[in-house]
């Protein structure tokens, strides 16, 4: 893919709040964070869903997302990190900006930041089998 001349992050321009770039990617303080250190990991050549990604690009940001984690650990000291990406497969705008990058969302003891996943119970081993087996069916060697 190549850069779009829409896309906020194929024209990013806040220097001040990279915190890392190489010729591959960069990463930035989130200028709608969920939490303070919020960074995002962002690629810059234009892929819009993980599927998407070559695999050494994959791999490159994986990396990269690993060594700022650490950074982030040091700066703030947060009680958990979670890291994020999300794919809008409907294109119902689920992702502001249709632009692949990876979350680094610090935690900390007494802030508001609450991951809800609403789960259900366990449906057994029956039904997570017949589910195992309709993906394994579609991984594709």
């Amino acid at each position: 893919m190549t850069k779009q001349k829409t896309c906020v992050f194929c024209k990013y321009k806040d220097e001040e709040a990279i915190i890392y770039h190489d010729n591959i990617c960069y990463a930035v303080i989130s200028q709608s964070p969920i939490n303070k250190y919020h960074v995002l990991v962002i690629p810059k050549k234009h892929y819009e869903n993980f599927i998407d990604l070559p695999d050494t690009l994959a791999s490159h940001l994986f990396i990269v997302t690993k060594n700022i984690s650490k950074a982030v650990r040091k700066a703030c000291n947060p009680v958990a990190i979670t890291h994020l990406s999300d794919d809008d497969i409907s294109k119902e705008g689920y992702n502001l900006v249709a632009h692949y990058k990876i979350y680094i969302i610090p935690s900390f003891k007494d802030d508001k930041v609450k991951i809800e996943w609403n789960r259900d119970p366990d449906p057994g081993i029956e039904i997570r089998s017949k589910f195992a087996k309709e993906i394994k069916n579609k991984i594709e060697a």
